[in-house]
């Protein structure tokens, strides 16, 4: 009986199996859905069936530009982040295939006319204004303090009711 002998198939892999691998070694479900739409459309603009060794990096650079160049940056930052982070894992398990070329940089989000604070700034900012006026704050219609009493004065030639405060004035 003949002996089975296994050939050695190396690491080849194709797009597809790459980005599959890449995206089941992921735990946090919200990674995986927003990772995935990166590298399905960018596995199907390179070739879901190719050999991932023959795929250059400016390929990978192009297909970055064709389908996000024209996105807001932290979309931009996003997938190209995804991306990058697939071919570096690709690269850490000893797969042959392309990086993220230089020229495809992060973007710096716009400046913001927003004022950065620390959460103990924000802290000092919200805290007055929920115990100062804690018991204090009244309306109208929702006053918790009983109204004085009316008392009957006698100070002048007819009966009136007067509130305690005027009598005091």
């Amino acid at each position: 009986m003949p002996a089975v002998l296994l050939l050695p198939t190396g690491k080849a892999l194709t797009v597809r199996t790459a980005a599959d691998a890449f995206l089941d070694s992921l735990t946090n479900p919200n990674t995986v859905r927003n990772y995935g739409i990166a590298l399905g459309k960018t596995a199907e603009h390179l070739g879901e069936g190719r050999p991932l060794a023959a795929v250059g990096d400016d390929e990978v650079g192009g297909a970055l530009e064709l389908l996000w160049g024209s996105s807001a940056v932290n979309t931009w930052n996003a997938r190209r982040g995804a991306v990058l982070s697939w071919t570096s894992w690709c690269t850490e398990r000893g797969y042959d295939g392309p990086a993220v070329p230089a020229w495809a940089k992060r973007i710096a989000p716009p400046d913001s006319d927003t004022p950065v604070r620390s959460k103990l700034a924000i802290d000092r900012l919200i805290a007055p204004a929920a115990t100062s006026t804690y018991g204090r704050r009244r309306c109208g219609g929702c006053s918790t303090r009983r109204a004085p009493a009316l008392r009957r004065s006698w100070t002048s030639t007819s009966r009136s009711w007067t509130w305690p405060d005027a009598a005091a004035q």
